[in-house]
């Protein structure tokens, strides 16, 4: 349990554990943070699926449409910002990254070729994701709803996206009656500088 007599390095492998348990655990609630992009007008904002975390890496793994808004911006300006809440232990971390989009190439048809027919609904609109429409639309092919199947699924691959988050910098806090606690931490070439800041 994180508390004022915490080291900096401990909180840093805190920090990374949650993050790791997010990516794994669909019910952890960093599984589901917000992801945020820089367009040329403003600042976009959304819930996306944390798929993993990896420490040594310092990588943040999520998957996308390459038709989305967020992909236009991150081809634009290859950056992001991440923001988990977990409202149980009041923690909160924000990740400064940089953001490498992988599309039919290696590391994108890995990525797909994990991802069961059943679950390949996100890349399969017929039209682009943000689409206007007159009338409700899941955006879903008819013979996907029918049975999806690795043949009719395919099709898919040339919409998606893997998108790596390296992170360079973040930040950690945790709320509490006591005293909040906020830490932050900032990738250098020799590893990570921690320092404490008031919360």
């Amino acid at each position: 349990m994180i508390q004022p007599t915490s080291s900096l390095p401990d909180i840093l492998d805190h920090v990374w554990g949650l993050l790791i348990r997010g990516g794994a655990d669909k019910k952890h609630p960093f599984h589901y943070p917000v992801l945020a992009t820089f367009g040329k007008q403003l600042v976009q904002q959304r819930t996306v699926v944390l798929r993993k975390a990896l420490k040594p890496e310092r990588q943040l793994l999520s998957y996308s449409d390459q038709r989305t808004q967020k992909i236009t911006d991150l081809r634009q300006q290859p950056e992001g910002g991440w923001l988990f809440y977990d409202h149980g232990s009041k923690e909160q971390i924000r990740a400064r990254s940089i953001i490498t989009l992988h599309h039919q190439d290696q590391t994108a048809q890995e990525h797909w070729n994990a991802i069961p027919p059943a679950a390949r609904g996100d890349y399969l609109g017929p039209v682009p994701p943000g689409t206007p429409s007159k009338t409700y639309t899941d955006n879903l092919p008819t013979d996907f709803r029918e049975a999806p199947t690795e043949k009719n699924t395919q099709k898919g691959f040339s919409n998606f996206v893997v998108m790596v988050s390296e992170v360079t910098a973040l930040d950690y806090l945790k709320l509490s009656r006591a005293g909040h606690l906020r830490t932050q931490f900032h990738w250098r070439e020799d590893g990570w500088r921690g320092s404490w800041v008031a919360p």
